[in-house]
C-alpha cells in the first residue's frame, strides 16, 4: 500500500533482501513505504497511549505487538520513534551489531559493524549461556563507544536471542546521565559559534553526538 500511494509512477520490485534490511534510514523507496506501514500499522498516537507511563522493556514492546497484531522488531523500532525515554534498538547478527534505531534522547555511539562486547548480555545469548528475561544493567562502556564516559556510567539492556536468524535483538536504555555533561555542553557551544554558522560549514550541530 505504500509503494501504491507514495511510488505508484516508479517500477518497484522488492526483493527479500530489501524487506528484510532494516540497516538504511536513507530516504529510499523502501524505507519510504517502511515508514508509511509504521504510521498505518502503528500509529504514533495509539503507540503512545500504549506506553503511557511504563518504562522501556520487551514485556511493553510485546504487549503492543500483540495490541496492533505486529512485528516484535517493527513494534520495538515504533516504540524507539516515539519513546520519551533515551533508548535504542540494536540489532546483531553472528556476534556483530549489524544497525541501530535510536530514540529522539538517545545521543549516543553504538559502534555498527563491530563484535559485541563480551559483557554484554547478547554476546552472551550468542554464546548460548542464560540471560536475563528483564531489564538489567550492564556498563555502559560495554555498548557505548565514548571517552566521556562518567565513571561506573551504567546502561540498561534487555535481549532476545533470536536463533533463526542467528541474531540478537536488545533494547538498550540510559536511565540516567552516562556522558559528562560539561563535554556536552562545551561541545554543543563550540558547534554553534556563530563566526562557523554559515551555509558553508561542514560540522553541523547534532551531528557529532553519534560519533565513536
Amino acid at each position: 500500500m505504500g509503494h501504491f500511494v507514495l511510488h505508484r509512477e516508479q517500477q518497484i520490485s522488492c526483493s527479500s533482501d530489501d524487506i528484510e534490511c532494516w540497516e538504511s534510514d536513507h530516504a529510499d523507496p523502501e524505507r519510504q513505504a517502511d515508514n508509511f506501514a509504521s504510521e498505518l500499522l502503528l500509529p504514533s498516537t495509539e503507540v503512545m497511549k500504549q506506553i503511557g507511563n511504563r518504562w522501556p522493556s520487551f514485556q511493553l514492546v510485546s504487549s503492543i505487538a500483540d495490541f496492533f497484531a505486529t512485528s516484535l522488531t517493527a513494534t520495538a523500532r515504533r516504540y524507539c520513534d516515539v519513546a520519551s525515554q533515551a533508548c535504542a534498538l540494536v540489532w546483531s547478527v553472528g556476534g556483530k551489531i549489524r544497525w541501530m534505531h535510536p530514540s529522539p534522547r538517545f545521543i549516543h555511539w553504538v559502534p555498527v559493524g563491530q563484535d559485541i562486547s563480551s559483557g554484554t548480555f547478547a554476546a552472551q545469548a550468542f554464546e548460548g549461556k542464560s540471560i536475563p528475561g528483564e531489564m538489567e544493567e550492564v556498563a555502559a562502556g560495554e555498548w557505548i563507544s565514548s571517552g566521556h564516559l562518567l565513571q561506573d556510567a551504567v546502561i540498561w539492556e534487555q535481549s532476545i536471542p533470536m536463533p533463526y536468524y542467528q541474531g540478537c535483538l536488545t533494547l538498550l536504555w540510559a536511565k540516567r546521565e552516562i556522558v559528562n555533561l560539561d563535554y556536552e555542553r562545551d561541545e554543543l557551544l563550540e558547534e554553534l559559534d556563530p563566526k562557523e554558522f554559515t551555509h558553508e560549514r561542514t560540522n553541523w550541530p547534532g551531528k557529532s553526538k553519534r560519533r565513536p
